[in-house]
This record gives structure tokens, sequence and C-alpha cells, in this order.
């Protein structure tokens, strides 16, 4: 299938009112297509999935054209921000912990791609993405997280590690964690995305590596039909 079709089913086995996002991590400059237009002003990373998700915006964005620091840090732009290691932004401002030590811990354990390694960002709907992404990301109700891991395990059995802190969940959860594990991950969103970006607060974030949506989206289409069927059948 193509980036079209695989949109299509997506949006069709999983109910979804609002469009998959592609994200492209380039490495190089020279990787960049030369038809993609620069954001016209800095972003969010939240905002910018938030307007490829909701709005079909496209979003092409080297580190000064990412607002959040936090976010572009977790994407390999740039290095962490000290007040973010040092767990100062976490403890004296969000208070998202009771001591500086702990919000130090919550940003050391945090996955990032090594500071340097990706030049821009390139987030767009799935159906509109000019190259095969990286990372794309859904976000849905618990049910469509909960078909998406299905969709994965069905051949190839195990379990799902989802790997979230409730902080940092478009761009660390939702990207970075995929992007590096390989792996699905679930993220409950973060205060940041629904201050900054409006995620709803029902809303659960989804981070798929290109490869496996690739192999997940025919078991998409073939069985969500028989799967809902199930759930919603009950027992005589």
């Amino acid at each position: 299938m193509n980036l079209e079709e695989i949109s299509d089913a997506l949006k069709t086995s999983l109910h979804l009112r609002d469009n998959p996002v592609g994200v492209a991590l380039f490495k190089r400059e020279e990787d960049i297509p030369k038809d993609i237009g620069i954001a016209e002003r800095p972003f969010n990373y939240c905002q910018m999935i938030q307007g490829a998700r909701i709005k079909g915006e496209s979003f092409l964005a080297h580190a000064d054209y990412h607002k959040c620091k936090g976010g572009a840090s977790g994407l390999g732009l740039l290095e962490c921000p000290e007040n973010i290691s040092s767990g100062n932004l976490y403890f004296e401002k969000l208070h998202k912990c009771a001591t500086r030590e702990a919000g130090a811990r919550i940003a050391g354990d945090m996955p990032r791609i090594p500071a340097g390694s990706t030049v821009a960002t390139y987030v767009a709907p799935l159906n509109k993405i000019v190259i095969n992404p990286d990372v794309v990301i859904i976000a849905g109700t618990p049910l469509v997280a909960r078909r998406i891991v299905q969709a994965e395990m069905y051949t190839r059995g195990g379990r799902a590690n989802i790997s979230t802190a409730g902080i940092q969940s478009f761009c660390v959860d939702a990207t970075a964690v995929p992007y590096l594990k390989g792996e699905v991950n679930v993220s409950m969103g973060c205060d940041g995305s629904a201050r900054n970006a409006d995620l709803e607060d029902e809303s659960v974030v989804i981070g798929i590596p290109f490869d496996i949506l690739q192999e997940i989206t025919p078991i998409l289409k073939e069985h969500y039909g028989d799967w809902d069927a199930f759930m919603r059948t009950k027992p005589t």
C-alpha cells in the first residue's frame, strides 16, 4: 500500500476522525527534499503534530524553529537544556515532582535521540507527506491504542513495553521512543501538549515506527471488524 492507502486504511479500521501524522527526522541537510517549505515561524513540536493531525498542515523545522527546547532535545536537534536536565523545570516551575533530584531522574531517564544527530524535523499528514516517514503518530481513544498494540502482537507475539512519564508525550514518548527502540509506544499525553496544542484529555498518543506500520495496517484492515464484533457481543 502507498501512504495514502495506508492513511485511509488506518482511518477506517481505527475510526479516526483526524489524520495519522508522518514524522521524518533528517540527519543531513542534503537529505531534505528541495520542495518542502520551511515553517513560517517557530512552533512547539506538539503544535506541529496537532496542526498536521487536525488541520492537514505540514512543517519543516530546524532547531531554531522549535519553540520548545525540551522537545527539540528529545528529537536530537540540540543538547538537553540545563534547566531540564537539572530537574529545576519539573520541580520549581511545573511542580511535577517532590524534589529537584526526582526531576533530574525524570529527565535523565527520558529516551532521547543523541544531540546533533537530527538537523531538521518534517511533520505532515501521512497522506500528504512527500517521503516515507520514520515514525507515524496517531492520537485517539484508548481503544485505538489497544487495536494498534493487538495488531503489533498478532504475528510477533510477546508483550508491548510502554515507556512514559506523563511528560513530553509527542516528542519523547511518541517519536523518540519508537525511533530508538523500533517498537510501538503509547503515551498518556502531557500537560504541555494539552496547554500548548489542545490535546484532548481523553486522548492517548501512539507512536509507530514506519516499518511496523506497514506490517500492521493490513492486519488492522482485515481483523478490526472481527475484533470489534467479539468485543461488543455479550455472552448469553
